[in-house]
């Protein structure tokens, strides 16, 4: 009998304590408050998150709506789980209904969620219509609070940039760099340029920081009013889409660049070796069976434009919109003015690259190109430069040159000597040994002319009054010719005068009356 009331008491303690449990585990529902109206009520828990905090954290989720446009109310939706079913907001969570949630409301997780739903939306929409003397007027004490705050914080900005910028444009020495013997790169840096550098920097950051508060504060003030919520949100995405839209070009653009840069490097090092290359071919350090010395730099200029536009043709669909129509339409519109206002350009371009392998004449060649007479200063693809005697530079394109005559005094002279003759005309009174005598005399006083081959004087003509006789002389120094004419006449005076003989025609001697012959007075002959 005693066993039987032990087990009865055991029986019943353990029903007590399950009636308990059961009744510690029914919690006091907490309501959802939004502007100082109950919206609904929250019975679990979520995790660590308890009713209260779930309750607290709608809430603050529906002020944070309440500041939005309507439109941002529309996208309200509801997505449903195993466990529970959540209220979103594009992306954001705003609440979230449980099992215990439904049961507390003897329905589905999915009816909770829905009406749930429709009150919030109900409740921010009736926020946003609420157009009472009191809401109005906080709403606009707020903004205009927050727009004193706006040029509070703009005018702090600015005269503090002002300051720093001001303090800069007075430094007279070098704030970054002070003792730069030792760092090479920046060894060439002035006070004034480490200024100019150092004001663009603060003008980046002025700018930035100024974009970094409007993009936090306009949304914030233009909230504060019904009317004007989200015209923050789309002013600054009218500025933040062009550079959206740019970070993501730049960042989808990062494979192409590096590949861009990896060719580029690869052959920017092609071009210094074979640049080195043609430097040795230049100064005959590296001999090329019969190329040219002066070869080397057009070759290696022509290469080097072959080899840029090979690699242009390579990193050309890896550059970005390179396949746009935009793109696409700008190229050729670029190809068809450049095919149609280069057709000159091109035709000096191949004629200079044909003159440089024909080597009609090098650089300081003393040349005749039509009535041009001078010293090649210079040569390129395109033109070539000219120093005349008159001390005067001539830019002549090459296509002219390639379509004309040019007369090189220069590239036989050191070998064999150029040939310089001048001509005088004698009559028949005077043999012509003694003539040819004193022109070869004249000759050898002239100090530019060879000894070596003799002078030769050649009778060019028997005329019906005078004999012509040319005389002709062998000279090294093709860069002197009208120095070397100038003094083989004034020889040529000098001698016959000396021998008596004058350079008269015969024309000049039919009119003769007895008088004195004419030379100079020192000549004459008693």
């Amino acid at each position: 009998m005693k066993d039987k009331n032990c087990s009865f008491r055991l029986l019943l303690f353990l029903l007590l304590l399950l009636c308990f449990g059961k009744l510690s585990a029914q919690q006091t529902p907490v309501p959802v408050l939004f502007n100082n109206d109950t919206l609904y009520t929250i019975t679990g828990n979520i995790g660590a998150f308890s009713a209260k905090m779930r309750a607290e954290l709608v809430s603050k989720n529906l002020r944070r709506l309440s500041k939005l446009p309507p439109a941002e109310f529309d996208s309200l939706r509801v997505l449903t789980f195993t466990d529970r079913a959540d209220i979103m907001q594009r992306f954001d969570v705003i609440a979230s209904v449980t099992s215990a949630d439904a049961e507390a409301e003897n329905s589905t997780v999915e009816q909770v969620a829905e009406n749930h739903r429709r009150i919030i939306k109900q409740a921010l929409l009736d926020d946003y219509n609420d157009t009472s003397v009191g809401n109005l007027s906080k709403d606009f004490g707020l903004f205009f609070l927050a727009l004193l705050g706006f040029f509070l914080v703009w005018q702090i900005v600015n005269r503090l940039f002002d300051y720093f910028r001001r303090n800069l444009k007075t430094l007279s020495h070098n704030v970054l760099f002070k003792d730069n013997r030792f760092v090479h790169l920046f060894s060439s840096i002035t006070p004034e340029t480490e200024r100019t550098f150092l004001l663009f920097l603060l003008r980046m950051l002025r700018f930035t920081v100024i974009g970094f508060f409007l993009y936090l504060y306009l949304p914030f003030m233009f909230s504060q009013i019904s009317y004007t919520r989200g015209f923050g949100e789309r002013l600054m995405e009218y500025v933040l889409r062009p550079l959206k839209f740019l970070g993501e070009g730049i960042t989808a653009f990062l494979p192409g660049l590096l590949f861009i840069v990896i060719i580029s490097v690869a052959v920017r090092y092609l071009l210094a070796g074979m640049r080195h290359v043609a430097l040795q071919v230049k100064s005959e350090r590296i001999k090329v069976g019969s190329f040219y010395p002066d070869w080397a730099i057009p070759t290696f200029n022509l290469f080097r434009v072959l080899i840029i536009v090979f690699t242009l043709v390579i990193i050309f669909p890896y550059l970005p919109g390179s396949g746009s129509d935009a793109f696409q339409g700008i190229s050729v519109f670029v190809g068809l003015l450049l095919s149609l206002g280069s057709a000159g350009v091109i035709g000096n371009v191949i004629s200079g690259i044909i003159l440089t392998y024909m080597r009609p004449f090098t650089v300081g060649d003393r040349v005749k190109i039509g009535d041009i007479n001078g010293n090649v200063v210079g040569k390129n693809l395109l033109v070539t430069r000219v120093k005349t005697t008159k001390n005067e530079e001539i830019t002549i394109p090459n296509g002219i040159l390639l379509g004309g005559g040019i007369v090189n005094y220069s590239s036989l002279s050191q070998e064999h000597g150029l040939i310089l003759f001048t001509s005088i005309t004698i009559g028949y009174d005077v043999p012509w040994q003694q003539v040819q005598q004193l022109m070869i005399d004249a000759a050898k006083r002239t100090a530019a002319v060879e000894k070596t081959p003799e002078p030769f004087v050649l009778q060019k003509a028997l005329n019906d009054w005078y004999v012509e006789y040319e005389l002709n002389v062998y000279t090294k120094d093709s860069q002197r010719t009208p120095r070397i004419y100038s003094d083989l006449h004034a020889n040529i005076q000098d001698v016959f005068n000396e021998a008596g003989v004058e350079i008269m025609s015969s024309h000049y001697m039919a009119v003769r009356d007895g008088n004195a012959s004419a030379m100079p007075e020192k000549y004459r002959k008693d």
